[in-house]
């Protein structure tokens, strides 16, 4: 086979590009998507070696790859810096294909040494690429960051093997490979299946594709297995996933599929459907409207999942289909809004979204409804939906190139008690625990809750005085109550008081003295979302009058609210008049201390 070519050798030099490519895509052991990838890229630095350098795609020199990345490549990839490992893992396979099949002069040897080379100028061409694209940026342009506002923790290693397991469309996968066996199936010359083995897969499978439709009297037999929609999703996410392929006109199953996890296996199916959107197959019927619009529903999946990340929570999906509707109308401007028509179809498409994505594991959609059509296979709407434990796995990898910032459990661990003291507040009970339990294990138990009672002094809100002595509760009493007797001759001294008596390791005869003004503004702040609980606790108290005189003087952030909270709900109309003008007080009295302080 020629591998060198001069001026004029267009036409053997894409010959001989055609050839490799298809013997690149028949040698290499990976799944559809990440194969499809690297065969592009190849070809990418193919055409570099014969419109750009000398031609010969057979014998390289460390010149010739110093000058593809570092003099060709940085000009071409401008801005582009997320290609850049891409391209580098393309030149490496592609010495690695040529030495292994015999083609590259110098064999293994020179490719070892040439691919060593690649991975040591890889920071090079990344650095060059990044600020080469850094000059001139737009800010306007530029990907705006949202930090979501909870922590995440990871679920339990076991529950997400249960729930990757428990995927239909792995399971469809399984039996697609069972089917094919090891010689696979024959192919039509179009790359379809043929019609008995669509008619077998259709019951095996049970896609709910019809092979014969009555039409009245008229019964419609399919021509071809590429109109069984359903069928022809399951085989191209199959493809697309790595679970089967194409060789020699039969469609096989790739054997290192089978050895995977269930994890890594739902692993590659969200990954493929992330890339190439679960519309992109179109498996249930034509498009009701325009192409951008069905690519703005497939490219927001990771944007109608990130809310869904949050500590226990659930969705209504007409709520997720708002949120699709909003970004069509004020976004991207692809809906009229006062086409109704336009709104049914992102229902029906949203439905169909979220119904692979349960199908692959990812989420739960709960209390569904069937929405029967004229034709074709009917859709779901209402219900809530939430994420699978394998949903909160494999999600989080994918929010950064969606423009989401995570906090994530083990960037707290490590931290002082301030940051967990801030992130216990986002997170659930169960995450809670788990949080406090890692938090700066490595450190004697003394020395954390030393790190505790100095964050309580240092707190600047009532609510983060809160969480840190409940956090202290988690912690052995006889190690604890030290510390916090400690706290006695600091300004938090009644907070310390009365958690000693609520723990009891001290009596209201000894500590009440203690209880003062700043604590029991915290705790009737804390009981604001219980407005009846507020309202009785208060009323308890024997001097109410007086003790609204002592709060209005607090110089607390939560005052205010607190007397707010009591003015509009206090059943004693006396009392409650009492509290609202002790607010009009507190608010004029800080003021007089910031123009005082100024």
């Amino acid at each position: 086979m020629r591998l060198r070519f001069g001026p004029g050798d267009e036409d053997a030099y894409a010959g001989a590009r055609k050839v490799l490519l298809q013997e690149l895509d028949g040698w290499l052991d990976l799944p559809e998507i990440e194969r499809s990838g690297t065969v592009a890229n190849v070809g990418f630095v193919l055409d570099w070696r014969y419109h750009d350098s000398n031609g010969v795609l057979d014998d390289f020199a460390p010149s010739d790859i110093a000058e593809l990345m570092l003099q060709w490549c940085p000009p071409r990839l401008t801005g582009r810096h997320e290609i850049v490992p891409f391209v580098c893992d393309a030149v490496r396979i592609y010495l690695d294909f040529m030495a292994a099949t015999g083609r590259l002069v110098g064999g293994r040897k020179r490719a070892t040494r040439l691919i060593e080379l690649v991975g040591d100028l890889t920071p090079a061409l990344l650095a060059e690429v990044q600020g080469s694209s850094s000059v001139g940026d737009d800010p306007e342009q530029q990907q705006h960051t949202y930090e979501l506002p909870f922590v995440y923790v990871p679920p339990p290693a076991a529950e997400v093997e249960v729930a990757a397991a428990s995927a239909p469309l792995l399971a469809k996968f399984k039996a697609l490979c069972a089917y094919l066996g090891s010689d696979g199936k024959q192919l039509t010359e179009n790359g379809n299946l043929k019609l008995a083995d669509g008619r077998a897969l259709v019951d095996l499978l049970e896609t709910g594709d019809e092979m014969d439709m009555q039409l009245g009297d008229t019964t419609i037999s399919a021509k071809s297995t590429r109109s069984l929609r359903r069928l022809s999703f399951i085989v191209f996410f199959a493809r697309e996933s790595g679970a089967v392929r194409v060789r020699q006109g039969r469609l096989v199953p790739v054997k290192a599929w089978a050895s995977r996890r269930p994890v890594q296996q739902a692993e590659a199916l969200f990954a493929a459907l992330v890339q190439r959107g679960p519309l992109e197959v179109d498996f249930s019927g034509p498009s009701l409207y325009s192409l951008d619009l069905r690519e703005l529903l497939d490219d927001g999946i990771v944007h109608w999942l990130a809310p869904l990340l949050a500590p226990g929570a659930a969705e209504r999906f007409d709520a997720v289909v708002e949120w699709a509707e909003s970004a069509a109308t004020t976004k991207h401007d692809l809906l009229d809004p006062d086409d109704e028509w336009n709104y049914e179809s992102i229902e029906e498409d949203m439905s169909r979204i979220f119904e692979v994505l349960e199908d692959a594991g990812v989420v739960r959609w709960i209390d569904r409804q069937e929405v029967p059509e004229p034709f074709g296979p009917t859709f779901w709407n209402g219900g809530t939906v939430a994420l699978t434990a394998f949903g909160r796995h494999v999600l989080p990898d994918y929010l950064g190139a969606a423009g989401y910032v995570l906090r994530r459990a083990e960037d707290v661990v490590h931290a002082d008690a301030a940051a967990l003291i801030e992130t216990l507040f986002s997170a659930s009970d169960t995450d809670r625990e788990t949080l406090i339990a890692a938090w700066q294990a490595e450190r004697p138990t003394a020395e954390r809750v030393q790190m505790l009672t100095e964050a309580i002094v240092a707190a600047s809100d009532g609510a983060s005085r809160g969480m840190a002595l409940s956090v202290l509760e988690r912690f052995d009493i006889d190690v604890t109550e030290p510390f916090v007797r400690q706290l006695l001759d600091t300004p938090v001294a009644g907070h310390a008081a009365l958690w000693l008596m609520s723990q009891g390791r001290a009596d209201a005869e000894t500590l009440g003295s203690f209880i003062d003004v700043a604590v029991i503004v915290d705790v009737l702040a804390a009981g604001v979302d219980d407005l009846k609980e507020l309202c009785d606790f208060f009323g308890s108290f024997t001097e109410p009058f007086g003790l609204l005189e002592d709060i209005w003087r607090h110089p607390a952030p939560e005052t205010a609210v607190v007397l707010d909270a009591l003015g509009n709900n206090l059943q004693d109309k006396t009392l409650a008049k009492a509290a609202r003008k002790a607010a009009v007080k507190h608010r004029s009295w800080m003021a007089n201390r910031q123009v005082i302080n100024e």
